[in-house]
């Protein structure tokens, strides 16, 4: 439950605080004088996104506050004490906080845990009731856990299949395209293949070619290293010397050291001979051979300029061409085997959408009968309620393949038809409580908000909603906003909200209701204009009922 709650600078309000109490609690108050601000406020504390346009002119920041009370079932669930508060600050310059505890907290975190206390109820959601697109989540509210799970396999099989069918479009779309570009694509095919390129081939053609350009140079430094090296004694006297020390390394270590050293140069010396003499056999200039490597170079350059590639690009490039004329070649028979993955992905999908379908039609006979039994307390004790499933869809929507409809019959003897078009907007109302009222209890919520749900009500219905949330107030918290003088009668807590001017401005006051205070406020809302004799008789009537 909620214990407490503070507001400051919020719109009209500058600072209020409100403590709540268990069983019914309401608040009224003429039109214009804040309540629906105070329901903001409250749909912050309940993870609604913020708006700094809320923020109170002239300040920086607005502040909400909230305590609660968890029972030991959500304390346990979300790891957290008996008592919580929870902070929502709004700042002009976008730095918003949420706070638990003086812990920040994400908004989904806020979200799982006030979704788990309580539900808050504002006027558009009756409207609710005119748009058959919402009415599954009233049956998936009925057991959130298992059609969240059942809903969240059938949304990836739905998405694989989604993806699957827009490849498969894209592929259809790619054919057609293709196949106009064949002609193009089998010239370039020919083109870049007439080379008959190699990987790295152009790097070492012009490393060949810059070898043969210096020949003259290279040939006369290498024939002058060989004579060096051979006509020199060097590498002989290098072996001689080793041998020697050889001979006596037994009488000291660097003897030893020396002598491999002395073998370690003879031998490289002997092997860079080997090298120089086997790069003098092989050189040799072919001046066609030149004029060849260098003519295959500037064919390979002018293919890369036309296509803006290199070498080795250009030989991806053929093996994506070869591969597309081969798919161009065999398109239908790959498409028709994509077909085949794509039919599959949707029988999957469509398999998990049954399973949800078969949980929500069993959840639907629950709620039917609820509903009707919530009716029958609210002057509704003829009504006829069914859920309608249209069995010949086979779509794959957002939330499912069901598309349903709510059929009502609300006199005895008349048909049934949908609840759209036939109800009034006191029995949408009517219908709507009994909604929130089902979700609360199946959802073992301890708070319910409800804002002005008993709009188009009057006279003897009014009593028995009024009775009617009495009796719901035993089992959770209950805080309405309410206009009718014989809900404000049955309150357990009663706050009156007003605007007063302070300083040149407007704000918003709220004050917990003494006895007599409560006399002159349900007389208030019995009277047109000014308090009267009758008027008061009444309040108090209302009140001792």
């Amino acid at each position: 439950m909620i214990l407490s709650l503070n507001v400051s600078n919020f719109a009209l309000i500058e600072d209020i605080s409100i403590d709540f109490d268990e069983g019914l609690t309401v608040l009224t108050g003429e039109t214009g004088t804040g309540k629906s601000i105070i329901l903001e406020s409250l749909q912050l504390i309940f993870a609604k996104r913020s708006d700094q346009e809320m923020i109170r002119h002239g300040m920086d920041k607005a502040v909400v506050t909230a305590t609660f009370k968890l029972p030991q079932s959500k304390q346990n669930l979300f790891e957290l004490p008996e008592i919580i508060t929870i902070t929502r600050e709004i700042d002009k310059s976008g730095r918003h906080k949420i706070m638990l505890n003086d812990k920040n907290i994400t908004l989904g975190y806020l979200k799982q845990i006030t979704d788990a206390i309580g539900s808050i109820h504002n006027q558009d959601d009756t409207l609710i009731l005119l748009d058959n697109n919402e009415y599954l989540n009233f049956i998936d509210q009925m057991d959130k856990k298992v059609t969240e799970n059942l809903l969240n396999n059938y949304l990836l099989k739905r998405s694989n299949y989604l993806d699957a069918k827009k490849h498969l479009n894209s592929l259809i779309n790619k054919k057609d395209q293709d196949i106009s570009q064949k002609e193009f694509l089998t010239y370039q095919l020919n083109e870049i293949k007439s080379l008959n390129l190699v990987v790295d081939e152009k790097e070492t053609l012009e490393n060949e070619v810059e070898k043969l350009k210096h020949f003259d140079k290279i040939s006369t430094n290498l024939r002058e290293v060989h004579e060096l090296l051979n006509n020199n004694l060097a590498s002989e006297h290098l072996y001689s010397s080793a041998k020697l020390l050889e001979s006596i390394k037994t009488f000291d270590d660097d003897f030893d050291k020396s002598k491999e050293k002395l073998f370690d140069l003879y031998y490289e010396t002997e092997e860079v001979k080997s090298i120089i003499s086997d790069k003098l056999f092989e050189l040799d200039f072919d001046q066609n051979e030149f004029d060849l490597k260098q003519e295959r170079i500037f064919e390979i350059n002018k293919l890369e300029e036309k296509y803006n590639k290199t070498t080795n690009e250009l030989i991806l490039e053929q093996a994506h061409i070869e591969e597309t004329l081969a798919l161009i070649e065999n398109y239908d028979e790959y498409i028709n085997g994509y077909e085949i993955k794509v039919n599959k992905l949707y029988e999957e999908a469509y398999k998990e959408g049954l399973k949800l379908s078969e949980k929500r039609k069993k959840l639907a006979k629950k709620f039917s009968s609820l509903v009707i039994d919530e009716l029958k307390d609210l002057a509704l004790e003829n009504t006829k309620f069914e859920v309608l499933f249209n069995e010949e869809s086979k779509n794959l929507l957002e939330n499912g393949i069901d598309e349903i409809e709510f059929l009502v019959s609300l006199n005895e003897g008349e048909p049934l038809k949908t609840l759209s078009k036939v109800a009034s907007g006191g029995e949408r109302a009517r219908f709507t409580f009994a909604i929130k009222t089902i979700y609360a209890k199946q959802n073992n919520l301890d708070l319910l908000i409800l804002d002005e749900i008993d709009i188009g009500i009057s006279g003897k219905v009014a009593a028995m909603m009024a009775n009617k949330m009495s009796q719901l107030s035993k089992d959770l918290q209950l805080i309405v906003i309410s206009h009718l003088p014989q809900v404000a009668a049955r309150a357990n807590n009663h706050f009156g909200i007003s605007k007063t001017l302070v300083n040149n401005r407007m704000v918003t006051q709220i004050n917990k209701l003494n006895m007599e205070d409560r006399i002159k406020m349900i007389a208030l809302m019995l009277s047109d204009e000014s308090l009267s004799p009758y008027a008061i008789e009444q309040a108090k009537m209302l009140l001792k009922k």
